[in-house]
């Protein structure tokens, strides 16, 4: 008890100095300080959401009574003039989840009874199709959205969603082809017309082994094939059966070989749906090349080697690939350097991009004052985009309103990193973390500091910066509650025309691209209490964006012990696991029937419909708790460091295959990324390479580069007493205990 007492005591102490470096003077501390006793929080169970005003709710009211009266004419009318109108306010469809009032109106016309139905399309089939016909003679998406949006129930709605989906599908967007075809299947009105649902779901099949989802494709195929087994039709140049047209394809994909990993790494999690799966490990040899990463540290008060940086213990750097290209950064530099050689990849100098600000970065502490910094960045059409000098998104009351809150940055690879824009948010917004792009626009989320701190999410035009829209998420309490500065890193997820946002404010919400508009909001359970002093891990969950997974969106917000999942389409949740998951904070993808989180351990958390939620392995089953960095799915396998050893695991049993000892290399776990032949390790000081092509001896030790200390370089690497090679294989009896795979018991 006492041991704890003093760390508690240690942890409010880095606060303090935390706060007094932030701005804060001694009185306001003190005030802090005394309001809290012990650290202790409650938050209040509310979250803000933008809701329909109660004027709206009666007009809603007025057109349900109108349709039990079939007044069908009335009815019709308020339902077409609030779509008409609606202003982004939610519409509540359940208890924790809601909808956009455009959206809710659209879904009741589409449920009109067939009287109504009739009444409304002779109103709106002549603009619809007009609509209709001048998106498909342009192939202009827009139009056809506006279809799709504003005209759902006309008779050209499902024929726009239709050809939406035939335009997602050629341009390699399947989850967006998949999208708005379960539009039409899913339609309560959807035509009673065989033959056009079968041309619908034949479809659905369709961009499911297109998309490699072989497994959910035999499964939709066989109820396909139960439901219409002679429904004709045809795909590309070849018109015949359905099912023995699928049947065909699907025989052909999984004969195929599977497609070859993506080797550049543009984001963080390696694609804007966070879900990337790395090039397979070669066997790890001997170190290429070092670059040491400038030490970042807030000189408090509590002795020497006891700063911020030294109490957050975990890597802050997520590197990008590109090419060649290496790409990473800190607060205040964007680095670049050739990928095989570690070399500048521009010149005498890796930075290619510094700060104005200047001066020693300060390693910003969350409210706890122990989170993790982190850096990421984002490739899009060959320009990187980045925040940068960000150290507080959410000030304390008492700081000064001149604290830094960083900027987005926008450089030219092509020019060998030139700026092309720069800009800062606007009084009291920040930006959370680094943008997602597409071929027009940047997307970040930001944050609006307070005792109830606001989440949004931007939009600018990647060419200029200009804002094209923000639209307000929600609001809630976090344990900061406005008393103390918060550093958060919120970063989105993309997929096609869909943007996903994990707030860690209690709700997760998808928003449309092109005008952020909120297509649906949800809510999960939050953690209300807790102690400053002692913090739960998940909240350390620092980066957290949500994977998108075949339809199902997976999300491990910093302010639930749980990890959650939802229909990425409407926003139901599907499943949540226990607490026992609160120190997983990171979630390194999904594949197969498997969604990897990691941490202090590893954990197998099943998608299989029978007992999907549930973790299946746990790596260690102990009390151990050895974890550090952010693990990697890479070919069919898992990768995951400790401080000093690189383990394989294979991804669908858990079983380990390999364990590479690092600290024989002189070398650290960290953030893991494989390319190449080559894996990358981003410990918290230095950017390891290490290349199979590299041999041991004096170069073992790798060519050390940036501002590595001595002590590291020209020393070549430590040969285990394995093999030689610091390389452990793991079969059969081995030094690790293989009986703590077993299942986990939950």
């Amino acid at each position: 008890m006492a041991s704890r007492r003093s760390e508690a005591w240690i942890r409010l102490a880095v606060l303090a100095a935390t706060l007094a470096l932030a701005g804060l003077d001694s009185s306001a501390c003190a005030q802090w300080f005394g309001d809290m006793p012990g650290g202790q929080f409650e938050l209040a169970e509310a979250v803000d959401v933008e809701q329909i005003d109660n004027a709206v709710r009666l007009q809603l009211e007025r057109a349900k009574a109108f349709l039990n009266d079939r007044q069908w004419d009335e009815a019709v009318e308020i339902f077409r003039k609030l779509a008409e109108s609606s202003d982004g306010k939610l519409v509540a469809v359940a208890a924790n989840r809601y909808v956009g009032l455009q959206d809710w109106c659209q879904r009741q016309l589409v449920a009109l009874p067939p009287e109504a139905l009739t009444l409304y399309r002779g109103r709106m089939d002549p603009v619809a199709r007009e609509w209709y016909d001048r998106g498909i003679s342009g192939r202009d998406r827009a139009l056809l959205q506006n279809v799709a949006d504003r005209a759902a129930a006309s008779s050209y709605g499902d024929r726009a969603l239709m050809a939406l989906g035939e335009i997602a599908l050629e341009s390699g967007d399947y989850a967006a082809a998949r999208a708005y075809w379960e539009r039409i299947a899913g339609k309560p009105s959807a035509t009673k017309d065989e033959q056009a649902l079968a041309h619908v779901r034949a479809r659905l099949v369709l961009v499911s082994i297109m998309d490699g989802q072989l497994s959910r494709a035999k499964s939709e195929l066989a109820a396909f094939r139960r439901l219409y087994p002679i429904a004709r039709g045809h795909f590309g140049g070849s018109e015949g059966v359905y099912v023995e047209l699928l049947d065909s394809l699907l025989a052909e994909s999984a004969s195929s070989p599977p497609a070859a990993a993506d080797r550049d790494w543009t984001t963080f999690a390696g694609n804007p749906r966070r879900n990337q799966i790395a090039p397979a490990l070669v066997d790890v040899g001997a170190i290429a090349w070092r670059h040491a990463l400038r030490e970042e540290i807030s000189p408090l008060p509590l002795g020497a080697g006891q700063g911020v940086r030294a109490l957050r213990g975990q890597p802050s750097c997520h590197p990008l690939l590109v090419g060649d290209l290496l790409l990473f950064n800190d607060s205040q530099r964007i680095l670049a350097l050739k990928r095989q050689s570690g070399e500048p990849a521009w010149g005498q100098s890796a930075v290619i991009y510094q700060s104005e600000a200047g001066g020693p970065a300060i390693a910003s502490p969350r409210f706890s004052g122990l989170a993790d910094t982190a850096y990421t960045m984002t490739v899009g059409r060959n320009r990187l985009y980045a925040r940068m000098d960000a150290i507080v998104t959410n000030r304390a009351q008492a700081m000064a309103a001149s604290a830094n809150v960083g900027c987005l940055v926008c450089l030219d690879l092509a020019a060998e990193g030139r700026l092309l824009w720069k800009i800062s948010p606007e009084e009291g917004w920040a930006f959370e973390g680094s943008p997602l792009v597409d071929d027009r626009s940047v997307y970040v989320a930001m944050r609006r500091g307070g005792v109830r701190p606001q989440a949004a999410v931007a939009c600018f035009d990647a060419g200029a910066g200009r804002r094209r829209w923000r639209r307000f998420v929600c609001a809630a309490e976090t344990p900061a509650r406005g008393m103390l500065p918060e550093s958060t890193q919120n970063l989105l997820t993309l997929a096609g025309e869909t943007l996903y946002c994990n707030t860690n404010l209690g709700a997760v919400a998808a928003l449309r691209a092109d005008d952020g508009r909120i297509l649906w909001l949800s809510l999960y359970p939050r953690a209300l209490r807790g102690d400053l002093g002692k913090l739960s891990p998940h909240w350390r969950r620092t980066l957290n964006p949500c994977v998108l997974h075949h339809g199902t969106l997976l999300a491990a917000p910093s302010d639930s012990p749980r990890i959650v999942a939802f229909d990425a389409r409407t926003g139901q949740l599907i499943w949540q696991t226990g607490t026992e998951v609160e120190d997983a904070v990171d979630l390194l993808g999904a594949a197969d029937d498997w969604l990897l989180a990691g941490g202090p351990r590893l954990y197998w958390i099943s998608l299989r419909e029978e007992d999907r939620g549930r973790v299946k392995h746990v790596w260690p089953d102990g009390p151990e708790r050895p974890g550090y960095g952010r693990g990697l799915l890479a070919g069919d396998c898992v990768l995951w460091t400790t401080r000093d050893k690189l383990y394989v695991f294979d991804r669908e049993t858990a079983q380990p295959r390999k364990v590479f000892d690092l600290a024989a290399r002189r070398a650290a776990g960290g953030n893991l990324l494989s390319a190449a032949g080559q894996l990358l390790i981003a410990t918290d000081a230095e950017v390891i390479a290490i290349d199979k092509a590299a041999t041991g001896g004096r170069a073992g030790g790798g060519v050390s580069r940036g501002f590595s200390p001595g002590a590291t370089n020209g020393r070549g690497f430590l040969q285990d007493a394995t093999d030689g090679r610091g390389f452990v294989n793991i079969t059969g009896d081995s030094c690790l205990n293989t009986t703590i795979f077993k299942p986990y018991e939950n």
